[in-house]
């Protein structure tokens, strides 16, 4: 009897270590990728040099933490791979074929007027490419960093965090060189590629960071990272700036993650804020579309510019939202579980994979 109460007790201390969903964190991903409407509708009523940069650095530390738990839940680097495939192709191929089909159908087309042709929309459905979607170039790179992520968890789950800080740096010094920055061509640009990283460290080292602050401190911590994440956020952005925004939403995201006791940070809680979390990925690869269509209804020569800015940015989210909220239905979660089939495990049979979303973004 006492064996079996033993083997249950260490039965139970190992699920109680697989890490849990952070709610907050989806949370800060909607409300990043609804920002990114607003960044793309300002410059059309003022002069601008803000590219919506920012948020792409905080999607980028959040993708390198929550990666990073994962791997720590499920090291077997054949399915992580596989869960980052069925994770991020399907609703990216459908937003390609869509553009495709509304181009050959209506001639339409987001950003600027690129080649439709087989070869092309192979390429962009597989993210080597990204010029039939721009805002898509963040996807590709995230391609690319995933064998980076897989091996900086490693790296850390050994406890060889000295390399990662190299490597950190080493990034940051490339992100001067501008044939670096656009190694994969396009829109893309790895200038932010050691957010990854960064987020990655987070995940390990960021609860004995929290654990040494004090209430007072962690919101003193939290308000300088916000102002300091705001700030470069407005500006133009280069090496410096972006630096310095990772490192304002890798602070932000590890005080969002480890810490209770700050209250703004409720909001993240709130339903509708919740749900943009989950359609996130969604939004971000339609809010294209949703702007092309706010454009056509509003002439931006003849709102003022508030009042511009404010209807325009209405109007996006609402369309938007429309189309995000069936692909995140029919299209992420359905493939999510599909991918998650392979894995030969019941867990999806014990958890219900709406209350899995962390592992959904995985």
């Amino acid at each position: 009897m006492i064996g079996v109460a033993a083997g249950q007790a260490e039965a139970t201390a190992a699920a109680a270590r697989k890490l849990a969903f952070l709610p907050r964190l989806e949370s800060v991903r909607g409300i990043a990728a609804v920002s990114v409407v607003l960044y793309h509708v300002a410059p059309q009523f003022i002069e601008t040099n803000v590219t919506g940069m920012a948020p792409v650095v905080m999607f980028f530390v959040l993708s390198g933490f929550v990666l990073a738990r994962s791997l720590q839940n499920d090291p077997n680097p054949l399915r992580f791979f596989r869960h980052r495939v069925f994770r991020l192709l399907p609703a990216a191929a459908a937003t390609v074929l869509l553009l495709t089909v509304l181009h050959y159908t209506f001639g339409f087309y987001v950003g600027y007027l690129t080649s439709f042709d087989p070869l092309n929309v192979l390429l962009n459905v597989l993210l080597i490419r990204s010029d039939i979607n721009g805002v898509m170039w963040s996807m590709t790179v995230e391609c690319f960093a995933t064998p980076l992520i897989l091996w900086s968890g490693w790296m850390c789950r050994r406890g060889q965090i000295a390399p990662l800080r190299v490597l950190v740096v080493v990034l940051f010094a490339l992100s001067f060189v501008g044939p670096y920055a656009h190694l994969l061509g396009g829109f893309t640009n790895l200038a932010p590629l050691y957010a990854f990283v960064i987020g990655v460290l987070l995940h390990h080292r960021g609860p004995s960071l929290v654990a040494r602050l004090t209430p007072h401190t962690g919101a003193i911590l939290t308000l300088a990272a916000f102002a300091l994440f705001l700030v470069c956020a407005l500006r133009k952005q280069n090496p410096i700036v972006i630096m310095l925004e990772c490192s304002g939403a890798s602070a932000l995201i590890m005080m969002i993650a480890f810490s209770d006791w700050i209250r703004p940070f409720r909001v993240l809680d709130a339903s509708i804020v919740r749900f943009y979390g989950r359609i996130s990925y969604s939004f971000y690869l339609l809010h294209p579309v949703g702007l092309a269509v706010a454009f056509r209804i509003f002439d931006t020569n003849s709102l003022p510019v508030g009042a511009g800015i404010a209807a325009t940015g209405l109007i996006a989210v609402a369309v938007t939202t429309a189309m995000a909220w069936p692909s995140w239905r029919l299209i992420e979660r359905p493939l999510v579980a599909l991918g998650r089939r392979f894995d030969g495990r019941k867990a999806d049979a014990v958890t219900p994979l709406a209350a899995q979303p962390e592992q959904a973004l995985s």
